[in-house]
């Protein structure tokens, strides 16, 4: 298994609409590599400042799973 942390980024997105169409394709590919048994735990951090949220996956390398949140 790998764990990632996932961290805010230096983009800042004011455009609500924008916003909110990256936001469903992030739960797209969060329920694709879930159903591709990629992806075995996904979910946000609620207080964590700049940091955002986690996923494990069940891969073999960290560079496979660098190449899944690309």
């Amino acid at each position: 298994y790998v764990f990632v942390i996932l961290k805010t980024g230096k983009t800042k997105i004011e455009d609500a609409e924008k916003r909110k169409e990256l936001q469903a394709g992030h739960m797209k590919t969060i329920s694709q590599l879930a159903e591709a048994g990629k992806l075995v735990l996904a979910g946000p951090f609620v207080q964590g400042e700049n940091l955002r949220g986690i996923y494990i996956f069940d891969v073999k390398t960290i560079e496979e799973a660098r190449e899944l949140v690309k």
